[in-house]
């Protein structure tokens, strides 16, 4: 397993394996508990219409870390694991985002 430092991946830019341009890294969303990763927290990218996206109270998108194919100098994203509006059952609980998690939004 390749380990990556979270202060390399602000900024990075997150494509789909569609070739939809997401945006950038702007914090990742860790469980308390475990410390595992949960979500990337984006800047969407301004051609994107965030519309059908999860995104937080400030727009910011929310992807799951389980839709990540690969990361180099983008990050891959699965398109059929994304988490997008129209396929979710019930709306997604609130996401606690903060700069102090990663570093990354400071």
């Amino acid at each position: 397993m390749v380990k990556i430092m979270a202060s390399k991946l602000r900024d990075v830019e997150l494509i789909t394996d569609t070739g939809v341009r997401l945006g950038w890294v702007y914090d990742l969303s860790f469980d308390e508990e475990t410390g595992d990763i949960l979500v990337i927290v984006a800047e969407p990218d301004e051609d994107l219409d965030t519309g059908e996206f999860v995104t937080d109270h400030e727009g910011l998108l929310l992807i799951p870390v389980s839709a990540v194919k690969s990361i180099g100098e983008v990050i891959i994203i699965d398109s059929s694991k994304l988490a997008v509006k129209s396929k979710l059952r019930r709306p997604p609980s609130p996401v606690k985002v903060s700069g102090e998690s990663s570093g990354l939004g400071q």
